[in-house]
């Protein structure tokens, strides 16, 4: 029998631990490329039934373009609720994107947009920042991203995931 050592036993735990971390970090990485060929009126439906939009409207190829600085034609599908009133923060964006190399960018545009209405929204409109701080989702899967604003956001989330 061999004679164990600590440094054997370290090591041996090392190599597990590794091997672990490498198999976490490719079923990561899977599952955020994952192409989901389910339609943007089907998601869209699934995630707005989800939560109450009473206090955003629908949104637009313009709207879109002024709050995200990003164009709808480039994209597969934008499907966009934001606030009816500059008093409020609740908001919904799913983007079906044309390109996975797309993501970053999308996801830079909603961080830009989140920061800027922490900003506006720092210092006096305190139910609305905790609501950007605490109660919000940015979800990246695959081709499709989430992003909502929303007190029931984990319900959003979830049926966003079911959805695809």
């Amino acid at each position: 029998m061999k004679n164990l050592t600590s440094k054997n036993i370290i090591f041996g735990v090392l190599r597990w631990g590794i091997f672990l971390a490498f198999v976490v970090v490719l079923i990561v990485f899977a599952s955020q490329n994952k192409i989901s060929k389910a339609p943007m009126k089907e998601v869209s439906s699934a995630v707005s039934k989800s939560i109450d939009l009473k206090k955003m409207q629908k949104g637009n190829d313009s709207s879109f373009k002024r709050l995200y600085g990003l164009d709808s034609a480039e994209f597969e599908s934008v499907f966009l609720y934001w606030p009816k009133s500059n008093m409020d923060a609740e908001e919904l964006l799913i983007v079906q994107l044309k390109e996975i190399d797309q993501q970053q960018q999308v996801k830079d545009a909603i961080e830009a947009r989140l920061a800027t209405q922490k900003k506006s929204f720092d210092g006096y409109g305190v139910e609305q920042y905790a609501l950007l701080t605490d109660s919000s989702v940015v979800d990246v899967q695959g081709n499709y991203i989430l992003f909502v604003v929303h007190k029931d956001c984990s319900k959003a989330d979830a049926a966003f995931r079911e959805a695809l």
